[in-house]
Order: structure tokens, then C-alpha cells, then sequence
């Protein structure tokens, strides 16, 4: 079931009217779980069982590791294995059958093995980090094991958060499914308000701009103007996307009472790409550091094994060096099978390492003046632009050729799509600029004022009107369903 679907807001009105006349915490827990079954089953109902195994998985490691401490180690090293299969098999088992296979084998064998390739089940790798997540910190001893079953399996499988994240942590979710809920006019507005807000940016922002975008990458010879205004199109499509998933998903669950965590804090505004990874999709960035980052950091096997030219055993830089590569490696892996993700991955690593050292040569007293964001964001943001040019487009031979036009090259009629492709991203620009300038200076001083409730009710009038007046032929999925 899509947010976007209209049986989806039968679903969520229905399901708020029933939780919330429901006086039981365990009671609540108990529909909400089938709720989060019912809405992943909606299509194809033995999609269930693939989550059931995940989070049951994980659930039995959490018991087993308290049963047996001294086998905690095996327990975690079995649960991590088996999910990182599973990931294999279905995301990439394609790959390997359309571009190593075919080098080993006979062409009858070849298309023998690609007959076992499998759809990618909806949300997969993002409700196993979620669950992975809890295992990893029962064995680090971060969070206490859950016996309920019930609380478990929902944090597990919580809807909002199933398909496209946010990646949670235990920590945030455990205790608010644990603990009594009251049902709150704030929870219902302020919720409600968000989702709206994601749905606006979604429908009328990212689903507007995104077929220009595809017509212009689709092109067969496109001019060097207009594969970077479709690069800079994408842009803005991508964060509106999936940002708009997420503050639905986020909103959608703040009506029942459940917070889930902030997953972009306008990325576009950060200076370096530390600090973008700091505000590009917060919950992954942030899992990918702590399960990922940090452990390779320590890893007396990494050291030994792994060198980065260049940097040889530079102490600190040399450690963090490796752990940012195979970090982004992984990263670019996670988004997709094909080789422009890994160049993606490949490229945050070396520009990452470039800024590492450049501000690592930076006096200190220079680095307190600040005052230089107004130079180094545009700067950061050239470097992002390129990185989704990298991202989007999947043939690295295209990429290529895209990289080596001339500037000044193009036709009329090139020139004239550049232009209005510029015109485009700048209209959907300028909503996601206002609400910047709005959250940052206008709403902390209008919130809780006479003023408010009229603002809000017109706020949810205007994002109804313009994205349900911009729906297209054809719904577009998120983005991010295909990771």
C-alpha cells in the first residue's frame, strides 16, 4: 500500500479512530502490529512471511544471546550472515547473473542461473537494518533484550517507517511502543501537518519535475547545458522525494503517538561533506557510522589488510582513510547493482578525504573566524551536484561522455530546453527555500499565538490544493522504493 494510495488514508482515518478509543497500551500494540502486516500485505500478502523471518530472526538472537552470554559473539556473527544473505539473494543475485555468470558459463547455464533471479521484496534492506540494529545493541550492551514478543515485532514492523525508512534505533522506538499512549490534539495537528507537507513535496515538486528530468537523461545526445540542468533538476527531485516520504511517514506516526527521528535537515546547506552526511538522510548516514564506520576503525583486520595509497600508516587519517572507503563502498553497494553506485560511493570517499585533508591544513584561529559558509556551501553544493549526476545516471560510459562536452556547444533548441529546465528547478526551489526561512524565523515566533491555528488550517489547505491538483497520469513510486 503506497502513502499516496486513496485506500491508504481510509486505512490510517479508520485505524486512528480504533486506536485511539482503545484504553490499552497492549491492546493498541496488538492492532497496530496487524495494522503494519496488512498494510505491508496489501499486494502480495506472502511478502509477510519475508518480514516475519527478519524480524523474528532478530528477536530470537536478542533471547538467545541472553540465554547463552558466553555465546553472544556466535549468536550476533549467524543473525548478521544469514540477514546479509538474504540481501544478496534477492538485491543482487541479478547482477551476478547478468554480469559475471555469463563470463563463466554457457549461455544455456547462464540463463539457467537468471531464471532463480527474484523481485526485490518492498523496503527489505530498510526494515533489516532496523531490526539488525536491535541485535548489534543486545550484543553490545547498549539496550536491555525485549521478552514481549508483541512490542518486538512492531518495532520490527512498524508501518510508517517499514518501507523507506527512517532507519530507527531501538532506543527511540522500544520505550514509546512500552509506554502507556494518551491521545493528544497536538500528536493529531502538528502530525497531520507534516504528512501534508511531505505529500505536497512529493506530489506537486517531486512528481512535476521528475519527467523532465528522465527526458532529458533519456536523450541521446544531449547538450552539455541540458544534462546539468537535469543533473540540478534531479537534485531537487531527490531530496524532495524522499524527504517528502519521510516527513509523511513521520507525521503519519505522530498521530498515533510514536516519534520517529528527523531524517534531512536541509542537506543543501552544509559546507562540507561530513556536514552533509550529517543532514542527508540522518537515520542511514548515522547507522552506516556506528554498525559500519566506527567498527572498521578498530578492526586490527582492516589494517592489516587494507592500504589506501597515499596515506600508508598516517596514524588517525590513515584509520578513519579506510573506514570512510569501505564505509562508502558499502553505501553505493546498498543503493543498487550497478557500477555507477559504486563510483558514487567511490567519489564521496575521495571527496571526503579531499576536505579532510584541506581543513586538516586550516590554522586553528582561521577556523574560529568562520563567516566563510557564504563561499565553502556553494562550493559543497557544486560537489553534491555532481554526485547525484553520478547517481543518476547508471551507464558509466554515458557519464563520461556527459563529463567531456563542451560548455558552449548546443543548439537552439537545446539551448532552449536548458533554459526552461533551469526555469523548473528554480519553481520547485522556491517552496523548499520559504519553508526553510519559515521554520527557521517565522514559525517559533507565530507557534502557540492567535495567529497559529488559522496559519496551520491554511497551510493544510494550500498543500492539499496544490498536490492533489498536481497529480499526474500516472503515479510515480519514491525514489527510494528501489534501494
Amino acid at each position: 500500500m503506497s502513502f499516496l494510495q486513496p485506500e491508504f488514508f481510509l486505512f490510517v482515518a479508520l485505524l486512528l479512530v480504533v486506536y485511539w478509543a482503545i484504553p490499552s497500551r497492549r491492546v493498541q500494540n496488538l492492532l497496530l502490529l496487524g495494522a503494519s502486516y496488512v498494510f505491508y500485505g496489501w499486494l502480495s500478502p506472502k511478502l509477510c512471511l519475508l518480514l516475519a523471518a527478519v524480524t523474528g530472526s532478530n528477536y530470537l538472537a536478542g533471547r538467545a544471546m541472553e540465554r547463552w552470554p558466553s555465546r553472544r559473539g556466535a549468536v550476533l556473527a549467524l543473525v548478521v550472515a544469514g540477514s546479509v544473505l538474504n540481501l544478496v539473494w534477492f538485491k543482487y543475485f541479478g547482477w551476478f547473473a547478468g554480469e559475471l555468470i555469463p563470463r563463466f558459463t554457457t549461455p544455456e547455464q547462464a540463463g539457467a542461473i537468471a531464471a532463480w533471479k527474484l523481485a526485490l521484496p518492498l523496503g527489505l534492506s530498510f526494515y533489516t537494518f532496523h531490526n539488525l540494529a536491535y541485535s548489534i545493541d543486545v550484543y553490545r550492551e547498549k539496550i536491555q533484550v525485549r521478552r514481549d514478543a508483541v512490542d518486538y515485532f512492531l518495532y520490527g514492523s512498524w508501518f510508517p517507517q517499514l518501507v523507506a525508512g527512517p532507519v530507527e534505533r531501538p532506543q527511540n522506538v522500544l520505550p514509546q511502543l512500552e509506554a502507556p499512549r494518551r491521545f493528544s490534539v497536538d500528536y493529531l495537528t502538528s502530525g497531520l501537518g507534516l504528512a501534508l507537507w511531505g505529500a505536497f513535496k512529493k506530489m506537486a515538486l517531486a512528481d512535476t519535475i521528475s519527467p523532465f528530468v528522465d527526458t532529458i537523461f533519456n536523450a541521446d545526445s544531449p547538450s552539455w547545458g541540458m544534462i546539468w540542468a537535469g543533473a540540478l533538476g534531479f537534485t531537487i527531485q531527490a531530496l524532495a522525494d524522499f524527504s517528502g516520504y519521510t516527513d509523511i511517514a513521520r507525521g503519519v506516526s505522530r498521530m498515533f503517538g510514536i516519534e520517529l527521528m528527523k531524517n534531512f535537515d536541509h542537506p543543501y546547506m552544509a559546507a562540507t561533506p561530513m556536514e552533509f552526511w550529517q543532514r542527508w538522510h540522518m537515520s542511514f548516514s548515522t547507522w552506516l557510522r556506528d554498525y559500519v564506520y566506527v567498527p572498521v576503525c578498530f578492526s586490527e583486520w582492516v589494517r592489516r589488510w587494507i592500504t589506501i595509497p597515499f596515506t600508508g600508516e598516517w596514524g588517525t587519517f590513515g584509520t578513519t582513510s579506510r573506514a570512510l572507503l569501505i564505509t562508502m563502498l558499502l553505501s553505493g553497494i546498498w543503493h543498487g547493482s550497478t557500477w555507477n553506485f559504486i563510483a558514487w560511493g567511490f567519489y564521496y570517499f575521495c571527496i571526503g578525504t579531499l576536505y579532510t585533508l584541506v581543513i586538516a591544513r586550516i590554522p586553528k584561529k582561521q577556523k574560529k573566524k568562520g563567516g566563510w559558509r557564504w563561499l565553502t556551501v556553494p562550493v559543497m553544493f557544486g560537489f553534491t551536484l555532481l554526485g547525484m549526476h553520478i547517481f543518476r545516471e547508471p551507464s558509466l560510459a554515458r557519464l563520461g561522455e556527459h563529463l567531456l562536452l563542451n560548455p558552449l556547444a548546443g543548439s537552439r533548441d537545446q539551448w532552449i530546453v536548458t533554459t526552461a529546465m533551469l526555469g523548473l528547478c528554480a519553481f520547485a526551489a522556491v517552496p523548499l527555500v520559504l519553508a526553510m526561512v519559515a521554520e527557521r524565523h517565522v514559525l517559533p515566533r507565530v507557534r502557540g499565538t492567535w495567529a497559529w491555528p488559522a496559519m496551520q488550517t491554511t497551510f493544510w489547505a494550500f498543500c492539499v490544493v496544490a498536490a492533489f491538483s498536481s497529480v499526474p497520469t500516472s503515479e510515480a513510486a519514491f525514489i527510494y522504493f528501489q534501494f
